[in-house]
Protein backbone atom coordinates (compact mmCIF):
# COMPACT_ATOMS: atom_id res chain seq x y z
CA UNK A 1 0.00 0.00 0.00
CA UNK A 2 2.91 2.51 0.83
CA UNK A 3 4.71 1.50 -2.28
CA UNK A 4 1.08 2.32 -4.26
CA UNK A 5 1.36 5.60 -2.28
CA UNK A 6 4.47 6.53 -3.29
CA UNK A 7 3.88 5.94 -6.72
CA UNK A 8 1.31 7.88 -7.12
CA UNK A 9 3.21 10.76 -5.23
CA UNK A 10 5.95 10.34 -7.65
CA UNK A 11 3.67 10.69 -10.70
CA UNK A 12 2.15 13.78 -9.47
CA UNK A 13 5.28 15.44 -8.59
CA UNK A 14 6.63 14.70 -12.43
CA UNK A 15 2.93 15.60 -14.28
CA UNK A 16 3.62 19.13 -12.27
CA UNK A 17 7.20 19.21 -13.41
CA UNK A 18 6.15 18.67 -16.87
CA UNK A 19 3.12 20.98 -16.82
CA UNK A 20 4.91 23.60 -15.35
CA UNK A 21 7.13 23.63 -18.48
CA UNK A 22 4.58 23.60 -20.80
CA UNK A 23 1.97 26.26 -19.20
CA UNK A 24 4.33 29.32 -17.27
CA UNK A 25 1.38 30.23 -15.03
CA UNK A 26 -2.47 31.11 -14.69
CA UNK A 27 -4.54 32.67 -17.76
CA UNK A 28 -6.08 35.54 -16.67
CA UNK A 29 -9.56 35.41 -15.26
CA UNK A 30 -10.45 36.46 -19.16
CA UNK A 31 -9.06 33.85 -20.78
CA UNK A 32 -8.92 31.13 -17.61
CA UNK A 33 -11.65 28.72 -19.93
CA UNK A 34 -8.66 28.05 -22.33
CA UNK A 35 -6.13 27.16 -19.42
CA UNK A 36 -5.46 22.94 -20.37
CA UNK A 37 -2.88 20.77 -22.75
CA UNK A 38 -5.55 20.79 -25.13
CA UNK A 39 -6.33 24.10 -25.49
CA UNK A 40 -2.62 25.80 -25.94
CA UNK A 41 -3.04 25.77 -29.86
CA UNK A 42 -6.12 28.05 -29.41
CA UNK A 43 -3.51 30.92 -29.26
CA UNK A 44 -0.05 29.17 -29.88
CA UNK A 45 1.26 27.89 -33.14
CA UNK A 46 3.62 24.96 -32.36
CA UNK A 47 7.45 26.02 -33.03
CA UNK A 48 6.50 29.80 -32.70
CA UNK A 49 5.11 33.13 -30.54
CA UNK A 50 1.29 33.88 -30.37
CA UNK A 51 0.64 35.04 -34.04
CA UNK A 52 -1.91 37.68 -34.09
CA UNK A 53 -4.15 35.54 -36.39
CA UNK A 54 -4.95 33.41 -33.14
CA UNK A 55 -5.78 36.42 -31.16
CA UNK A 56 -7.73 37.76 -34.08
CA UNK A 57 -9.70 34.57 -34.96
CA UNK A 58 -11.42 34.87 -31.17
CA UNK A 59 -11.66 39.03 -31.05
CA UNK A 60 -13.61 39.43 -34.32
CA UNK A 61 -14.46 42.91 -33.21
CA UNK A 62 -11.11 44.25 -32.97
CA UNK A 63 -10.04 42.33 -36.94
CA UNK A 64 -13.44 44.02 -38.12
CA UNK A 65 -11.85 47.74 -36.86
CA UNK A 66 -8.61 46.50 -37.60
CA UNK A 67 -10.41 45.87 -41.70
CA UNK A 68 -12.02 49.21 -42.10
CA UNK A 69 -9.06 50.56 -40.93
CA UNK A 70 -10.64 52.11 -37.88
CA UNK A 71 -9.89 52.31 -34.25
CA UNK A 72 -6.71 52.20 -31.73
CA UNK A 73 -5.55 49.39 -33.52
CA UNK A 74 -4.73 50.65 -36.52
CA UNK A 75 -2.82 53.93 -35.48
CA UNK A 76 0.89 54.08 -35.62
CA UNK A 77 1.60 53.70 -32.27
CA UNK A 78 0.03 49.64 -31.97
CA UNK A 79 -0.63 48.32 -35.73
CA UNK A 80 3.02 47.25 -36.04
CA UNK A 81 2.99 45.76 -32.89
CA UNK A 82 1.76 41.98 -32.09
CA UNK A 83 -0.74 41.48 -29.78
CA UNK A 84 0.97 39.91 -27.04
CA UNK A 85 3.43 43.09 -26.82
CA UNK A 86 0.49 44.82 -25.17
CA UNK A 87 -1.65 41.56 -24.10
CA UNK A 88 0.99 39.18 -22.44
CA UNK A 89 -0.81 36.18 -20.56
CA UNK A 90 -0.08 34.02 -17.95
CA UNK A 91 0.36 36.00 -15.02
CA UNK A 92 -2.36 34.58 -12.61
CA UNK A 93 -6.45 34.99 -12.83
CA UNK A 94 -6.05 39.21 -11.56
CA UNK A 95 -3.79 40.40 -14.07
CA UNK A 96 -5.17 43.42 -16.21
CA UNK A 97 -4.33 42.61 -20.01
CA UNK A 98 -5.67 45.54 -20.59
CA UNK A 99 -3.19 48.93 -19.19
CA UNK A 100 -2.95 51.71 -20.48
CA UNK A 101 -3.30 55.20 -18.75
CA UNK A 102 -6.01 56.24 -19.30
CA UNK A 103 -5.73 59.72 -17.52
CA UNK A 104 -2.92 60.84 -20.27
CA UNK A 105 -4.25 58.47 -23.23
CA UNK A 106 -4.23 60.45 -26.37
CA UNK A 107 -7.66 59.68 -27.85
CA UNK A 108 -6.72 60.83 -30.90
CA UNK A 109 -5.35 57.30 -31.82
CA UNK A 110 -8.45 55.68 -31.32
CA UNK A 111 -10.02 58.10 -34.38
CA UNK A 112 -11.66 59.98 -32.63
CA UNK A 113 -10.48 63.61 -31.60
CA UNK A 114 -11.89 64.89 -27.85
CA UNK A 115 -13.42 68.23 -28.32
CA UNK A 116 -15.53 70.45 -26.34
CA UNK A 117 -16.74 68.55 -23.86
CA UNK A 118 -16.19 65.65 -24.69
CA UNK A 119 -12.44 67.15 -23.25
CA UNK A 120 -13.63 67.47 -19.60
CA UNK A 121 -15.33 63.79 -19.12
CA UNK A 122 -14.25 60.56 -17.60
CA UNK A 123 -13.39 57.95 -19.90
CA UNK A 124 -16.47 55.73 -17.92
CA UNK A 125 -18.93 59.04 -18.42
CA UNK A 126 -19.14 57.49 -22.64
CA UNK A 127 -17.37 53.83 -22.51
CA UNK A 128 -20.23 52.29 -20.54
CA UNK A 129 -22.57 49.51 -21.65
CA UNK A 130 -25.52 51.09 -22.72
CA UNK A 131 -24.13 53.13 -25.26
CA UNK A 132 -22.74 49.69 -27.13
CA UNK A 133 -24.94 48.91 -29.80
CA UNK A 134 -23.10 44.81 -30.14
CA UNK A 135 -24.99 43.21 -27.23
CA UNK A 136 -22.23 40.89 -27.61
CA UNK A 137 -19.85 43.16 -26.80
CA UNK A 138 -21.76 45.16 -24.27
CA UNK A 139 -21.44 41.69 -22.12
CA UNK A 140 -17.69 42.42 -22.07
CA UNK A 141 -16.59 44.07 -18.76
CA UNK A 142 -14.57 46.99 -18.51
CA UNK A 143 -14.35 47.17 -22.65
CA UNK A 144 -13.49 50.35 -24.48
CA UNK A 145 -14.92 48.53 -27.57
CA UNK A 146 -18.45 49.16 -29.62
CA UNK A 147 -18.49 53.04 -29.46
CA UNK A 148 -19.62 55.02 -32.45
CA UNK A 149 -18.55 58.19 -33.42
CA UNK A 150 -22.19 59.59 -34.55
CA UNK A 151 -23.75 61.97 -31.32
CA UNK A 152 -26.78 59.40 -31.12
CA UNK A 153 -24.62 56.48 -30.08
CA UNK A 154 -24.19 58.77 -27.10
CA UNK A 155 -27.39 60.92 -26.45
CA UNK A 156 -31.01 60.59 -27.10
CA UNK A 157 -32.27 61.84 -30.17
CA UNK A 158 -33.96 64.81 -28.67
CA UNK A 159 -35.60 65.32 -32.71
CA UNK A 160 -37.04 61.98 -31.97
CA UNK A 161 -35.66 61.58 -36.16
CA UNK A 162 -37.84 64.52 -37.42
CA UNK A 163 -33.91 66.31 -38.28
CA UNK A 164 -30.62 65.04 -39.74
CA UNK A 165 -28.77 62.66 -37.34
CA UNK A 166 -25.77 64.75 -37.95
CA UNK A 167 -26.06 66.57 -35.04
CA UNK A 168 -22.77 68.45 -35.54
CA UNK A 169 -24.21 70.31 -38.93
CA UNK A 170 -26.53 72.49 -36.36
CA UNK A 171 -25.05 72.25 -33.04
CA UNK A 172 -21.61 73.09 -31.62
CA UNK A 173 -19.54 70.47 -29.27
CA UNK A 174 -18.67 73.74 -26.57
CA UNK A 175 -21.95 74.95 -26.21
CA UNK A 176 -24.89 72.76 -27.33
CA UNK A 177 -27.84 74.67 -26.73
CA UNK A 178 -28.23 77.05 -28.73
CA UNK A 179 -27.37 75.43 -32.22
CA UNK A 180 -24.87 78.09 -32.99
CA UNK A 181 -24.22 76.95 -36.40
CA UNK A 182 -27.89 76.25 -37.77
CA UNK A 183 -28.52 78.79 -39.99
CA UNK A 184 -32.36 79.11 -41.28
CA UNK A 185 -30.91 80.42 -44.91
CA UNK A 186 -30.80 76.59 -45.43
CA UNK A 187 -33.82 75.86 -44.94
CA UNK A 188 -37.33 75.89 -47.24
CA UNK A 189 -38.05 79.22 -44.89
CA UNK A 190 -35.63 81.71 -44.87
CA UNK A 191 -35.86 84.21 -42.15
CA UNK A 192 -36.39 87.91 -44.04
CA UNK A 193 -37.10 91.19 -41.85
CA UNK A 194 -38.88 91.06 -38.64
CA UNK A 195 -39.01 87.14 -38.70
CA UNK A 196 -35.21 87.73 -37.82
CA UNK A 197 -36.15 89.08 -34.64
CA UNK A 198 -38.36 87.07 -33.58
CA UNK A 199 -37.26 83.99 -30.72
CA UNK A 200 -37.40 80.41 -31.77
CA UNK A 201 -39.74 79.42 -28.89
CA UNK A 202 -42.82 81.78 -30.59
CA UNK A 203 -42.95 78.99 -34.00
CA UNK A 204 -40.72 76.37 -33.07
CA UNK A 205 -43.15 75.46 -29.64
CA UNK A 206 -41.70 72.79 -26.66
CA UNK A 207 -44.11 70.03 -26.12
CA UNK A 208 -43.97 66.73 -25.33
CA UNK A 209 -43.84 63.69 -28.15
CA UNK A 210 -43.53 60.00 -26.71
CA UNK A 211 -43.89 61.22 -23.48
CA UNK A 212 -40.48 63.08 -23.80
CA UNK A 213 -39.80 66.46 -24.03
CA UNK A 214 -39.98 67.51 -27.89
CA UNK A 215 -39.81 70.88 -29.78
CA UNK A 216 -40.90 71.36 -33.19
CA UNK A 217 -38.58 71.91 -35.85
CA UNK A 218 -40.09 70.18 -38.73
CA UNK A 219 -43.56 69.64 -40.68
CA UNK A 220 -44.04 73.06 -39.49
CA UNK A 221 -46.30 74.79 -42.37
CA UNK A 222 -45.45 78.03 -43.82
CA UNK A 223 -46.99 77.65 -46.44
CA UNK A 224 -49.24 81.39 -45.93
CA UNK A 225 -49.18 83.86 -43.34
CA UNK A 226 -52.12 82.41 -41.51
CA UNK A 227 -50.56 79.28 -40.80
CA UNK A 228 -48.54 80.96 -37.93
CA UNK A 229 -50.42 84.30 -37.97
CA UNK A 230 -54.44 85.09 -37.00
CA UNK A 231 -56.23 86.23 -39.30
CA UNK A 232 -57.28 89.76 -38.51
CA UNK A 233 -59.15 90.36 -41.31
CA UNK A 234 -60.99 87.16 -40.98
CA UNK A 235 -60.93 86.37 -44.88
CA UNK A 236 -62.54 89.72 -45.96
CA UNK A 237 -59.52 89.89 -48.14
CA UNK A 238 -58.26 86.75 -48.93
CA UNK A 239 -55.08 85.01 -47.64
CA UNK A 240 -52.63 86.43 -49.47
CA UNK A 241 -51.02 88.71 -46.90
CA UNK A 242 -48.61 89.91 -48.96
CA UNK A 243 -50.49 91.55 -51.59
CA UNK A 244 -50.64 94.58 -48.59
CA UNK A 245 -48.07 93.61 -45.87
CA UNK A 246 -44.50 92.47 -46.15
CA UNK A 247 -41.76 91.00 -43.67
CA UNK A 248 -39.82 94.64 -42.60
CA UNK A 249 -43.19 95.59 -40.92
CA UNK A 250 -46.34 93.81 -39.93
CA UNK A 251 -47.97 97.61 -39.61
CA UNK A 252 -45.61 98.68 -42.73
CA UNK A 253 -47.61 98.14 -46.12
CA UNK A 254 -46.04 97.80 -49.09
CA UNK A 255 -45.34 101.06 -50.99
CA UNK A 256 -47.34 101.59 -54.34
CA UNK A 257 -50.14 99.32 -52.77
CA UNK A 258 -53.66 100.22 -53.84
CA UNK A 259 -55.61 98.93 -50.91
CA UNK A 260 -59.44 98.40 -52.41
CA UNK A 261 -60.87 100.26 -48.90
CA UNK A 262 -64.33 99.74 -50.25
CA UNK A 263 -63.86 96.17 -48.68
CA UNK A 264 -63.94 97.88 -45.53
CA UNK A 265 -66.49 99.46 -43.62
CA UNK A 266 -65.10 103.11 -44.52
CA UNK A 267 -65.25 103.87 -48.49
CA UNK A 268 -62.78 106.46 -49.14
CA UNK A 269 -63.74 109.19 -51.47
CA UNK A 270 -62.47 112.62 -52.34
CA UNK A 271 -59.24 113.89 -50.20
CA UNK A 272 -59.57 110.40 -48.08
CA UNK A 273 -57.86 109.19 -51.48
CA UNK A 274 -54.47 110.82 -50.90
CA UNK A 275 -54.09 110.22 -47.04
CA UNK A 276 -51.61 108.63 -45.62
CA UNK A 277 -53.18 105.31 -43.92
CA UNK A 278 -51.01 106.01 -40.40
CA UNK A 279 -52.95 108.60 -40.69
CA UNK A 280 -55.86 107.17 -39.65
CA UNK A 281 -54.76 103.96 -38.43
CA UNK A 282 -52.92 105.78 -35.11
CA UNK A 283 -52.62 102.82 -32.97
CA UNK A 284 -50.52 100.26 -35.34
CA UNK A 285 -52.60 98.08 -36.19
CA UNK A 286 -54.98 98.69 -39.48
CA UNK A 287 -57.81 96.04 -37.92
CA UNK A 288 -57.98 98.18 -34.84
CA UNK A 289 -61.64 99.39 -35.00
CA UNK A 290 -62.25 103.10 -35.76
CA UNK A 291 -65.41 104.92 -35.04
CA UNK A 292 -65.98 107.00 -38.57
CA UNK A 293 -69.39 108.02 -37.62
CA UNK A 294 -68.27 111.65 -37.55
CA UNK A 295 -65.87 113.82 -39.10
CA UNK A 296 -64.58 115.05 -35.47
CA UNK A 297 -63.91 111.80 -34.08
CA UNK A 298 -60.68 112.02 -36.88
CA UNK A 299 -60.07 114.94 -37.40
CA UNK A 300 -59.55 118.05 -34.86
CA UNK A 301 -62.68 120.50 -34.23
CA UNK A 302 -61.07 123.73 -35.38
CA UNK A 303 -63.78 125.66 -34.83
CA UNK A 304 -63.51 124.88 -31.25
CA UNK A 305 -67.12 124.08 -30.66
CA UNK A 306 -69.10 127.23 -32.21
CA UNK A 307 -71.28 124.81 -33.90
CA UNK A 308 -72.26 122.52 -30.82
CA UNK A 309 -74.52 124.62 -29.12
CA UNK A 310 -76.64 125.38 -32.05
CA UNK A 311 -76.64 121.86 -33.61
CA UNK A 312 -75.51 119.15 -31.12
CA UNK A 313 -75.65 116.36 -33.94
CA UNK A 314 -74.16 118.64 -37.01
CA UNK A 315 -70.66 117.56 -38.13
CA UNK A 316 -68.08 119.01 -40.65
CA UNK A 317 -70.07 117.38 -43.51
CA UNK A 318 -72.75 119.98 -42.69
CA UNK A 319 -70.11 122.61 -44.34
CA UNK A 320 -67.57 121.22 -45.76
CA UNK A 321 -67.06 117.79 -48.42
CA UNK A 322 -64.47 115.36 -48.94
CA UNK A 323 -63.73 116.37 -52.39
CA UNK A 324 -62.22 119.31 -51.64
CA UNK A 325 -59.99 120.56 -49.14
CA UNK A 326 -61.15 121.85 -45.75
CA UNK A 327 -60.67 125.89 -46.78
CA UNK A 328 -63.80 124.77 -49.56
CA UNK A 329 -67.20 125.30 -48.31
CA UNK A 330 -70.39 124.53 -48.90
CA UNK A 331 -72.07 127.65 -46.47
CA UNK A 332 -72.74 130.38 -49.52
CA UNK A 333 -75.35 133.28 -49.85
CA UNK A 334 -78.55 131.10 -49.38
CA UNK A 335 -77.07 129.42 -46.43
CA UNK A 336 -76.13 133.23 -44.85
CA UNK A 337 -79.85 134.33 -45.36
CA UNK A 338 -81.01 131.24 -42.47
CA UNK A 339 -78.89 132.71 -39.90
CA UNK A 340 -79.28 136.07 -37.90
CA UNK A 341 -77.09 138.53 -40.18
CA UNK A 342 -78.61 138.12 -44.27
CA UNK A 343 -75.82 138.88 -46.30
CA UNK A 344 -76.84 142.52 -48.69
CA UNK A 345 -75.66 144.87 -51.30
CA UNK A 346 -72.02 144.94 -51.14
CA UNK A 347 -71.63 142.11 -48.34
CA UNK A 348 -72.68 139.85 -50.70
CA UNK A 349 -69.52 140.35 -52.79
CA UNK A 350 -67.02 140.45 -49.71
CA UNK A 351 -64.87 137.35 -49.41
CA UNK A 352 -65.60 135.35 -45.85
CA UNK A 353 -62.31 135.95 -44.16
CA UNK A 354 -62.80 139.93 -44.78
CA UNK A 355 -65.35 139.21 -42.30
CA UNK A 356 -65.03 135.76 -40.52
CA UNK A 357 -61.15 135.80 -39.81
CA UNK A 358 -59.83 137.82 -36.66
CA UNK A 359 -55.99 137.32 -35.67
CA UNK A 360 -55.16 134.93 -38.46
CA UNK A 361 -58.03 132.25 -37.12
CA UNK A 362 -61.60 131.80 -38.70
CA UNK A 363 -64.12 132.50 -36.24
CA UNK A 364 -67.94 132.31 -36.47
CA UNK A 365 -69.60 132.82 -33.27
CA UNK A 366 -69.60 135.74 -31.64
CA UNK A 367 -68.03 138.53 -34.28
CA UNK A 368 -70.73 140.70 -34.05
CA UNK A 369 -73.53 142.04 -36.57
CA UNK A 370 -73.39 146.02 -36.26
CA UNK A 371 -71.28 147.66 -38.75
CA UNK A 372 -68.19 148.74 -35.84
CA UNK A 373 -68.21 145.08 -35.18
CA UNK A 374 -65.86 144.75 -38.49
CA UNK A 375 -65.27 148.31 -39.67
CA UNK A 376 -63.36 150.59 -38.39
CA UNK A 377 -65.54 153.52 -37.13
CA UNK A 378 -63.81 156.43 -38.58
CA UNK A 379 -66.27 158.88 -37.23
CA UNK A 380 -66.09 158.01 -33.53
CA UNK A 381 -65.86 161.37 -31.41
CA UNK A 382 -66.09 163.41 -34.60
CA UNK A 383 -70.33 163.25 -34.90
CA UNK A 384 -72.67 164.05 -32.37
CA UNK A 385 -74.65 161.06 -30.76
CA UNK A 386 -78.12 162.24 -31.71
CA UNK A 387 -77.27 162.17 -35.25
CA UNK A 388 -75.28 158.77 -35.04
CA UNK A 389 -77.19 156.37 -32.04
CA UNK A 390 -75.23 153.80 -31.09
CA UNK A 391 -72.76 154.14 -33.77
CA UNK A 392 -74.96 152.96 -35.91
CA UNK A 393 -73.53 153.47 -39.47
CA UNK A 394 -76.88 152.20 -41.26
CA UNK A 395 -77.69 156.18 -40.29
CA UNK A 396 -75.87 157.62 -43.10
CA UNK A 397 -74.30 154.49 -45.29
CA UNK A 398 -76.38 152.05 -46.81
CA UNK A 399 -74.75 148.12 -47.91
CA UNK A 400 -74.87 148.88 -51.35
CA UNK A 401 -72.33 151.68 -51.91
CA UNK A 402 -70.80 152.91 -48.78
CA UNK A 403 -69.96 156.00 -50.48
CA UNK A 404 -73.66 156.60 -51.17
CA UNK A 405 -75.07 158.94 -47.68
CA UNK A 406 -78.59 159.35 -47.10
CA UNK A 407 -77.92 161.83 -44.48
CA UNK A 408 -81.13 164.09 -43.85
CA UNK A 409 -79.47 167.59 -43.26
CA UNK A 410 -82.55 168.88 -42.09
CA UNK A 411 -82.17 167.56 -38.72
CA UNK A 412 -79.32 169.70 -38.68
CA UNK A 413 -79.43 173.54 -37.78
CA UNK A 414 -77.87 173.88 -41.35
CA UNK A 415 -80.11 172.94 -44.34
CA UNK A 416 -78.91 172.20 -47.48
CA UNK A 417 -80.01 174.06 -50.26
CA UNK A 418 -78.73 174.64 -54.04
CA UNK A 419 -76.04 173.21 -55.24
CA UNK A 420 -75.31 171.66 -51.68
CA UNK A 421 -77.73 169.06 -52.51
CA UNK A 422 -75.04 167.83 -54.90
CA UNK A 423 -71.79 167.83 -53.09
CA UNK A 424 -70.37 165.68 -51.53
CA UNK A 425 -69.70 165.16 -47.67
CA UNK A 426 -66.41 164.83 -47.91
CA UNK A 427 -65.90 168.23 -49.53
CA UNK A 428 -67.55 169.94 -46.39
CA UNK A 429 -66.96 167.47 -43.76
CA UNK A 430 -63.08 166.46 -44.47
CA UNK A 431 -60.16 168.85 -45.25
CA UNK A 432 -56.54 167.98 -45.93
CA UNK A 433 -54.03 169.09 -42.89
CA UNK A 434 -51.23 171.50 -43.12
CA UNK A 435 -49.02 169.25 -43.72
CA UNK A 436 -51.70 166.35 -46.19
CA UNK A 437 -50.03 163.91 -44.33
CA UNK A 438 -53.64 163.50 -42.43
CA UNK A 439 -57.04 163.80 -42.92
CA UNK A 440 -59.52 166.07 -40.71
CA UNK A 441 -62.98 165.67 -40.37
CA UNK A 442 -65.22 168.55 -39.49
CA UNK A 443 -68.80 167.47 -38.23
CA UNK A 444 -69.53 168.51 -34.72
CA UNK A 445 -67.21 171.62 -35.13
CA UNK A 446 -68.06 172.88 -38.58
CA UNK A 447 -69.35 176.56 -38.93
CA UNK A 448 -71.73 177.10 -40.86
CA UNK A 449 -70.67 180.46 -42.53
CA UNK A 450 -69.46 180.26 -46.33
CA UNK A 451 -65.87 181.33 -46.21
CA UNK A 452 -65.48 178.31 -44.08
CA UNK A 453 -65.75 176.05 -47.03
CA UNK A 454 -65.08 178.52 -50.04
CA UNK A 455 -62.77 180.70 -50.34
CA UNK A 456 -63.22 184.80 -49.95
CA UNK A 457 -62.78 186.50 -52.93
CA UNK A 458 -64.00 189.80 -51.91
CA UNK A 459 -61.25 189.90 -48.69
CA UNK A 460 -62.16 192.11 -45.77
CA UNK A 461 -64.43 194.43 -48.33
CA UNK A 462 -67.84 193.59 -46.96
CA UNK A 463 -66.74 192.01 -43.31
CA UNK A 464 -69.08 193.68 -41.22
CA UNK A 465 -67.34 193.03 -37.40
CA UNK A 466 -64.97 190.84 -38.90
CA UNK A 467 -67.29 188.42 -40.72
CA UNK A 468 -68.45 188.21 -43.93
CA UNK A 469 -71.89 187.35 -44.70
CA UNK A 470 -71.94 186.08 -48.24
CA UNK A 471 -75.64 185.57 -48.45
CA UNK A 472 -76.33 189.05 -48.14
CA UNK A 473 -75.55 189.36 -51.78
CA UNK A 474 -75.82 185.63 -53.04
CA UNK A 475 -77.76 182.74 -53.26
CA UNK A 476 -77.16 179.61 -53.18
CA UNK A 477 -79.82 178.66 -55.81
CA UNK A 478 -78.18 180.95 -58.70
CA UNK A 479 -75.16 179.41 -59.21
CA UNK A 480 -73.20 182.06 -56.39
CA UNK A 481 -74.46 185.12 -58.59
CA UNK A 482 -74.90 188.23 -56.55
CA UNK A 483 -78.77 188.11 -57.48
CA UNK A 484 -79.57 189.54 -54.03
CA UNK A 485 -77.59 192.63 -54.20
CA UNK A 486 -78.97 195.76 -54.51
CA UNK A 487 -76.94 198.30 -56.37
CA UNK A 488 -79.72 201.05 -55.66
CA UNK A 489 -78.51 200.68 -51.73
CA UNK A 490 -75.31 201.79 -52.52
CA UNK A 491 -74.03 205.30 -52.83
CA UNK A 492 -73.87 204.91 -56.06
CA UNK A 493 -77.43 204.07 -57.77
CA UNK A 494 -76.93 202.70 -61.82
CA UNK A 495 -79.20 204.86 -63.41
CA UNK A 496 -79.23 205.06 -67.10
CA UNK A 497 -76.82 203.50 -69.63
CA UNK A 498 -74.90 202.09 -66.32
CA UNK A 499 -77.79 199.49 -65.86
CA UNK A 500 -76.89 197.79 -68.81
CA UNK A 501 -72.96 197.32 -67.90
CA UNK A 502 -71.41 194.61 -66.58
CA UNK A 503 -69.84 194.79 -63.25
CA UNK A 504 -66.49 194.16 -64.37
CA UNK A 505 -66.46 197.62 -66.43
CA UNK A 506 -66.35 199.31 -63.71
CA UNK A 507 -65.30 196.86 -60.71
CA UNK A 508 -61.76 195.72 -62.66
CA UNK A 509 -58.91 193.46 -60.88
CA UNK A 510 -56.76 195.37 -58.64
CA UNK A 511 -53.98 194.03 -56.29
CA UNK A 512 -55.29 194.40 -52.66
CA UNK A 513 -53.63 194.00 -49.97
CA UNK A 514 -51.72 190.30 -49.15
CA UNK A 515 -50.42 190.74 -52.91
CA UNK A 516 -53.77 188.77 -53.62
CA UNK A 517 -55.37 189.64 -56.90
CA UNK A 518 -59.61 190.58 -56.22
CA UNK A 519 -62.15 192.81 -57.60
CA UNK A 520 -62.43 195.88 -56.01
CA UNK A 521 -65.89 196.68 -55.00
CA UNK A 522 -65.71 199.66 -52.61
CA UNK A 523 -65.15 202.51 -54.95
CA UNK A 524 -64.32 205.68 -53.80
CA UNK A 525 -64.13 207.97 -56.60
CA UNK A 526 -67.68 208.40 -58.69
CA UNK A 527 -67.29 211.33 -60.71
CA UNK A 528 -67.45 210.78 -64.28
CA UNK A 529 -63.37 211.68 -65.09
CA UNK A 530 -62.65 209.01 -63.06
CA UNK A 531 -63.87 205.97 -64.99
CA UNK A 532 -64.34 208.40 -68.21
CA UNK A 533 -61.96 209.95 -70.00
CA UNK A 534 -62.07 213.52 -71.42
Amino acid sequence: MRKIFFIFILFFSAAKIILGQISPGPLSELHKQLEGISNCTQCHSIGSKVPNQKCLACHKEIQSLINKRRGYHVSTLVKSKSCIECHNEHHGRRFDLIRFDDTNFDHTLAGYKLQGKHKTLKCRDCHKPKNIANSRIRKVKETYLGMGQACLSCHDDYHQGTLDKTCTKCHNLNAWDPALKFDHKNTKFKLKGAHQKVDCLKCHKKTTKNNQDYQEFSGISHSNCTSCHKDQHQGSFGKNCKECHNENSWVNLNSGIQFDHSKADFQLLGMHRKVDCRKCHTSGHYTTAIDFSHCKNCHKDYHKGQFKAENPSSDCQDCHTVQSPFTFTLFGPEEHEKNDFKLEGSHLATPCFACHVKEKRWEFKGIGSACVDCHKDIHKDKIDEQYYPDQDCTQCHNRETWSQVNFDHSKTDWNLEGPHLTASCKSCHFKASEDSDTIIQQFNSLESDCITCHTNKHGDQFAENGKTDCTKCHSVNQKWKPDKFNHSETLFPLTGKHKDLQCQSCHKAEVQKDNNKGIDYKIKKFKCIDCHSS
